[in-house]
């Protein structure tokens, strides 16, 4: 077994590694966001060094799934070689931070020219480093079914349009275009449903989203979709993502006006497809085991976070048996 001194050393090779915590709070910046360029988003707007951004706001650029939240799911909930199922790829980030980590992805969008950009930038960094697999699907996540049997992938991560908050442009299959929140919820509740289908079992279904308001009306968002996927799935975690309350300066005035709070958070909601204890706890071994350095800690597998058998924990602290008992009980 390695020393804690010799662990943090190979830490520092492993940019890509993070410890889990409960509240997640990470700004932009690091060096996975910055490989990955999506010129549609909030960071390429020209308004926003701007003098009159408080009344000029975000403008028709959109906003941006934080890459390293993106990190943070992928690393906690699967391991490398995975499929990644995506019913909403949007633009570059998950795709791209999917696939730098070596999971493979396969992500739905009805916009070509997003798929496209994703597709440019994987090119791009291909050339320079090992990848996962790509797959980009242009078509709506409502026929998934006609191109993935059941069971098949490793875990669903996705972030799904916030009915119509951001306008996208029209395609076929388009949510942003349904004119009601409930007929939205028709089609979203369809795509939840089929692509819980198409997960394996033991394994995990994450959605980042947050609730939002139109003309002053407050949409739980996050307890409709719980209510979806809790009828499929095992409601098996939930963390607070905190984003940049810069992204809210252009609503300050609206929020003193109208006694509402500025909201500067997201949910990641986390799903599972669960089997018996036994196969559940296999697939918890296996990602663990497969995440930096654990190799090096546990070298026996079979002697991991699961098990019921404590003596290793013995070893590794060098603590009697009758001094540890007191904290494992």
């Amino acid at each position: 077994m390695i020393s804690y001194a010799e662990r943090l050393k190979k830490q520092g090779h492993y940019d890509l590694s993070f410890e889990p915590k409960s509240f997640w709070e990470y700004s932009r910046g690091s060096h996975l966001d910055k490989l990955i360029d999506d010129s549609k988003s909030y960071d390429h707007n020209p308004v926003a060094n701007h003098n009159d951004f408080f009344s000029k706001g975000r403008g028709t650029f959109l906003s941006k799934f934080n890459s390293e939240y993106a990190k943070r799911i992928i690393e906690m909930w699967s391991k490398e070689g995975d499929l990644i199922m995506d019913p909403f790829a949007g633009r570059s980030s998950r795709p791209l931070v999917s696939t730098l980590l070596e999971r493979n992805y396969v992500g739905f969008d009805v916009l070509k020219d997003n798929l496209d950009e994703a597709q440019e930038q994987y090119d791009t960094l291909k050339k320079d480093r090992e990848l996962g697999k790509l797959e980009l699907i242009n078509s709506s996540s409502e026929n998934i079914d006609d191109f993935f049997s059941e069971s098949v992938a490793d875990m669903v991560m996705t972030c799904p349009p916030y009915y119509n908050i951001e306008k996208y442009d029209s395609a076929d299959g388009q949510l942003t275009d349904i004119k009601t929140y409930e007929d939205f919820l028709k089609v979203y509740e369809v795509i939840l449903e089929k692509t819980s289908k198409v997960l394996k079992s033991s394994c995990f279904f994450v959605v980042v989203l947050a609730n939002f308001r139109i003309d002053g009306k407050l949409y739980d968002f996050s307890s409709d979709t719980k209510d979806i996927l809790k009828k499929h799935l095992t409601f098996h975690d939930e963390i607070i993502l905190e984003m940049s309350p810069a992204k809210r300066h252009p609503l300050y005035n609206q929020s003193i006006t109208n006694l509402n709070c500025l909201k500067t958070h997201e949910y990641c909601l986390v799903f599972r497809k669960q089997d018996s204890k036994e196969n559940d706890i296999k697939k918890n071994d296996d990602i663990n085991y497969n995440r930096p350095l654990v190799k090096d800690v546990h070298p026996d597998k079979e002697k991991l976070f699961w098990t019921d058998k404590k003596d290793w924990i013995n070893e590794m602290f060098n603590t009697s048996p009758n001094t540890l008992d007191r904290f494992l009980k």
